[in-house]
């Protein structure tokens, strides 16, 4: 059995596939990743992303502190793939008519 994947390891294994949640990641760190359980070296490594630290899973391994496995495991878990940033579900129940 597998480890539970951390909500950073997930977040960093989206924004390394969906370049649109990149751009939002960089550009604006400490809106977009509401929502997700970080420390703060955590937030601080993702303060210092550039496009750069994207080229390699080994290079963004590096400027995250995160394992090249988890970072293999997170791009191809479901969760990452599926959670854009800034989403907000819509509760179709409190809709008013």
């Amino acid at each position: 059995m597998t480890a539970r994947l951390t909500d950073y390891a997930l977040l960093m294994g989206h924004v390394w596939r969906c370049l649109d949640c990149r751009e939002l990641l960089t550009s604006n760190p400490d809106v977009y990743w509401i929502g997700f359980k970080l420390n703060d070296e955590q937030k601080d490594a993702i303060r210092h992303l550039v496009d750069e630290s994207f080229q390699t899973l080994m290079r963004l391994s590096e400027e995250t502190g995160l394992s090249t496995r988890e970072l293999e495991e997170a791009v191809d878990h479901p969760r990452a793939r599926l959670r854009h940033l800034g989403v907000v579900k819509y509760d179709y129940r409190s809709r008013d008519r």
